[in-house]
């Protein structure tokens, strides 16, 4: 459970893009990269996802938290939970865009109310409610538990 939660926290960063930025592919990248920007483009939330998570982390691109955050949206507005999760924490750290704290508590909502466990924790980090707060970490070690069976 400390693995997890430290895979929370880690992830805890904040942004987000109503436009897609100019100039949203860089010049020169890889073809694996190229051919993963198509994908995403193309509307694969999965791809838009990773592609979004490279320009947050610089792997591969130039780091660039405006590319990301806009990869990202697209992705959490798929529904795409780990995508949701992300935005929620990039939100609220102003990562990429305005920081929106309400925006970040309803992408994290969203991401727990369809069980991402990291969600689930995080909610119950926050929660005042003890019994809410054990009820919401129960909730995240059985997403957990059951992770693999999602596919």
């Amino acid at each position: 459970m400390m693995r997890f939660l430290l895979l929370a926290m880690a992830l805890a960063a904040g942004a987000t893009a109503a436009q897609p930025p100019a100039g949203a592919l860089v010049g020169g990248a890889a073809d694996g990269t190229a051919a993963l920007a198509a994908r995403a483009q193309a509307g694969e939330s999965g791809a838009a996802y990773r592609l979004g998570l490279m320009y947050r982390n610089g792997t591969g691109v130039p780091r660039d938290a405006a590319r990301a955050a806009h990869w990202i949206v697209i992705a959490a507005q798929a529904q795409l939970p780990a995508a949701m999760f992300t935005l929620s924490n990039m939100l609220a750290a102003g990562e990429g865009g305005t920081q929106d704290a309400a925006g970040a508590r309803r992408w994290l909502e969203a991401a727990a109310a369809v069980g991402y466990p990291a969600a689930l924790q995080q909610l119950a980090l926050t929660e005042p409610d003890p019994r809410q707060a054990e009820l919401l970490m129960r909730q995240a070690a059985h997403a957990l538990q059951h992770r693999g069976l999602e596919g």
